[in-house]
């Protein structure tokens, strides 16, 4: 009988002094979004997530895009192009996608928290492009960037959407023996293109 009792106060005290944690559903995932950030704000928190992440940011004005792509990365595939789309198909050799040292993409979207770009293969028919390319770079809207990654996925119709992943930065790991290795999983080297119609201070 004392043995019970003992272990029922015992019971008692754990219950009494248990902490509390978080309601991960309510008070972390689901924060309300940032609201109120200019546009220039949103592109400035934008840009300094992807430089932290260790990507190359420029901002183009949208009438030199085609001309610049062309100067800077001249045998870079541009899958904004149906032709090359078409040339790249899912179906393509892994020789000829080995082959690819830089390889021009269209991003959707970006976070300004994160840095983070949602691309979609209907961008890239082939899934293994974002990932096999040494250098990959990104052509995005400056309009379409977005606060947070809550409001990220509510911009996402996965209905509609076959295959996309969120780029940052370029692929980067510290796990092999506590050195930071570039291009372990993807491209050494990511640049993003911000496309505006017109370039302002």
């Amino acid at each position: 009988m004392e043995q019970k009792n003992s272990k029922e106060e015992i019971l008692q005290s754990i219950r009494k002094h248990k902490a509390r944690f978080p309601d991960v559903a309510t008070e972390v995932l689901y924060k309300p979004p940032v609201s109120g950030l200019s546009p220039e704000k949103l592109r400035d928190e934008f840009k300094q997530s992807l430089k932290t992440a260790g990507a190359n940011v420029m901002e183009i004005e949208k009438r030199v895009i085609e001309e610049t792509v062309t100067s800077l990365w001249n045998d870079a595939p541009d899958f904004t192009k149906p032709e090359i789309r078409a040339e790249y198909a899912a179906s393509c050799s892994l020789e000829k996608l080995d082959k690819i040292e830089h390889l021009v993409l269209q991003g959707n979207f970006g976070v300004a928290e994160n840095g983070a770009i949602w691309i979609e293969d209907k961008d890239f028919p082939n899934r293994l492009l974002p990932f096999i390319t040494q250098r990959l770079i990104l052509r995005m809207d400056v309009e379409a960037i977005v606060p947070t990654m809550q409001d990220a996925y509510r911009r996402i119709d996965i209905k509609k959407t076959g295959f996309g992943v969120f780029i940052s930065g370029p692929s980067k790991t510290a796990d092999i023996e506590q050195s930071l290795v570039y291009g372990a999983h993807g491209a050494k080297e990511l640049t993003v293109l911000l496309v505006s119609n017109n370039i302002t201070a």
